[in-house]
């Protein structure tokens, strides 16, 4: 299949390309600098806010599907409304308008838990966002268009994926306060100030993520579908308790924090039914993992060609606070 990816530099974005590619697919890697991605994809130098030279990537391309990862996150968003606005709603309006142009008989797009905000979470994947940031607000905004253009063509499947908080080695941008306690504790600090928020927040393995993403474009679904990705749900003193027992001389401090604003009463509804599968990777084991990526000397995803991190100027979609 020929899939074109945005955001590919980055991280969510190059593990869902190098999947992609190694499992014999043609891929168009399209982030605004062209460079860093994974081993197989083609390039394109494309910036989603530029609609000539998304409509110039995907003409010359003609995908069979869309994965739409690029976005600025929450503290971006917030910083610079009119740049948020820009690139997360006015570019994804650029990407759906040209992909269907070109063809394409799936989109796949990042939505995200932010999007949901203060929503009534108890109706599952029919939760009506209701978004607590500019970040949210452009989010939801993704879920508004999809359903409002997929009607006039039903030959296109629209599919928005609500991440929570995806994780992982390599992810350089966004919300960092887990990995950031995880590399204090490998690099030896011994005093490791946490946040310590009172409810749990969602924890997504990059990995599962991946898979969820990818199988999403052989799922039997039609119209405009938005699904809840939701991973394990764990406080900040859950990560802190293991990282302890992993590292006895460090001393983990934690700090009164508020927990950020998302709908995290969230729940996978219908994802399994769709795709057979929901992420299974505990926080536990997510940490173990990142400890053994830090041991071995790896900043990037595990999916992912070694470009430091510092190299990716584009993150996964999930809420960055």
């Amino acid at each position: 299949m020929r899939i074109a990816v945005t955001g590919a530099a980055g991280f969510l974005g190059s593990s869902v390309c190098t999947r992609l590619a190694g499992s014999g697919h043609q891929v168009l890697g399209m982030d605004r600098a062209g460079s860093h991605l994974p081993a197989g994809c083609e390039a394109s130098a494309c910036d989603i806010s530029d609609h000539d030279a998304v409509r110039d990537a995907l003409q010359a391309f003609a995908p069979q599907a869309v994965i739409h990862l690029a976005a600025l996150l929450t503290l971006e968003s917030g910083s610079d409304i009119v740049a948020a606005t820009r690139v997360n709603a006015l570019g994804t309006a650029h990407i759906f308008a040209e992909a269907l142009a070109a063809g394409a008989s799936r989109i796949i797009y990042a939505s995200s838990v932010a999007a949901l905000g203060g929503a009534d979470t108890s109706f599952g994947d029919r939760s009506v966002p209701q978004p607590g940031s500019v970040y949210g607000a452009t989010k939801a905004y993704g879920e508004h268009l999809a359903n409002c253009v997929a009607p006039n063509h039903p030959d296109t499947t629209f599919i928005g994926l609500r991440y929570g908080y995806v994780y992982g080695p390599g992810r350089a941008r966004g919300w960092r306060e887990m990995q950031e306690m995880v590399e204090a504790a490998h690099r030896g600090d011994t005093e490791i100030v946490f946040p310590d928020y009172p409810d749990p927040v969602d924890w997504t393995w990059v990995e599962d993520a991946t898979d969820v993403t990818v199988r999403m474009l052989d799922a039997e679904i039609a119209g405009s579908r938005v699904f809840n990705v939701v991973g394990d749900k764990r406080r900040m003193r859950d990560a802190a308790q293991l990282l302890a027992a992993r590292y006895p001389a460090a001393r983990l401090i934690p700090k009164a924090a508020v927990t950020p604003p998302s709908a995290w009463g969230f729940w996978n509804d219908g994802l399994k039914s769709a795709i057979g599968i929901e992420p299974k990777t505990t926080m536990e084991q997510g940490i173990d993992l990142c400890l053994r990526f830090l041991d071995d000397g790896l900043l990037a995803s595990p999916a992912s060609t070694p470009a430091t991190a510092a190299d990716r100027h584009k993150d996964g979609p999930g809420p960055s606070f």
